[in-house]
């Protein structure tokens, strides 16, 4: 009986294995003949995902090449930039220097016939308030207290006030504390060469400069009985003995007069210009003749 059923259960055993055997082969056969339909499926199910992940992929490469693009052009134009700035900084030290030298011939052609010590000085700091200018020259130079300070076109800036080693402080006439004795000359600037010489010694009116702050001047201490006209010049005097004759201030603007009055005033337009003009000299040997 025992034999009966163990041959029973052999005979099952190979009847599984034979029919598992022959739906393996048959499910090679169908996937081997419809392989490529399969394929097509999945393709067709899987391609969306792959152009997105293709797309992001192309993206990100360019957004990555762009960003080092953008750093590398960045990197060229702050050399570009810096490159630039030197170049404009080595044009005007190259300017400074032209217009120094410049300055210097001209104020030399004009010292020969004053026969003026000169030191060129910076402007280096302005006090508009205070109407003082700091300049890069000390004791160091020879400078000292009450030298005069004048352009190159020799018009009058000022006085130095106080000295340090290597700078010192310039009173500008314009100072409320400064007061000057000056010349008018009664010509008109604008008149031709022959009217000016002509009228250029024949004045002998007399005033003084009063500063009055925030870079402006006026006239005062004018005779009332004096003749006084817009655009007359006015020009050092050297009654003070501090500054020499000749250097120049400015022109009358606007005239104040009253016949109450012993003197008659005027607003004054200052040639001196601290915003524009760098280069000043200092007259070193001034001393006002005996």
């Amino acid at each position: 009986m025992n034999q009966f059923i163990n041959s029973r259960n052999k005979r099952n055993g190979w009847i599984k294995t034979t029919v598992i055997v022959v739906v393996l082969f048959l499910l090679i056969g169908v996937l081997n003949l419809f392989s490529a339909q399969i394929r097509n499926f999945f393709y067709s199910i899987t391609s969306p995902i792959q152009k997105v992940f293709s797309s992001f992929g192309y993206n990100t490469a360019s957004v990555a090449g762009s960003i080092f693009n953008y750093k590398s052009i960045s990197r060229e134009n702050e050399i570009l930039k810096n490159e630039n700035q030197r170049l404009l900084a080595q044009m005007s030290n190259l300017q400074d220097i032209s217009e120094q030298t410049q300055a210097v011939k001209d104020i030399l052609a004009c010292s020969e016939q004053e026969d003026f010590n000169l030191v060129l000085t910076n402007i280096i700091g302005l006090d508009s308030k205070e109407d003082f200018i700091i300049i890069d020259k000390g004791k160091d130079d020879g400078i000292s207290e009450n030298m005069p300070v004048i352009s190159q076109e020799k018009v009058l800036y000022g006085k130095v006030y106080r000295v340090y080693k290597n700078f010192s402080q310039v009173m500008l006439i314009s100072n409320k504390n400064s007061i000057l004795d000056v010349q008018v000359s009664q010509f008109n600037l604008d008149s031709d060469d022959d009217t000016v010489e002509e009228n250029k010694n024949l004045s002998n009116v007399y005033g003084v400069i009063k500063g009055s702050g925030n870079l402006s001047l006026y006239l005062d201490l004018i005779p009332i009985d004096s003749q006084i006209k817009p655009e007359d010049l006015l020009v050092t005097s050297a009654l003070e003995g501090i500054f020499p004759k000749n250097l120049t201030i400015g022109k009358i603007k606007t005239i104040n007069k009253n016949d109450l009055k012993p003197f008659q005033t005027a607003m004054v337009e200052s040639f001196f210009n601290v915003k524009k003009n760098d280069n000043l000299f200092i007259i070193t040997d001034y001393r006002q003749e005996k």
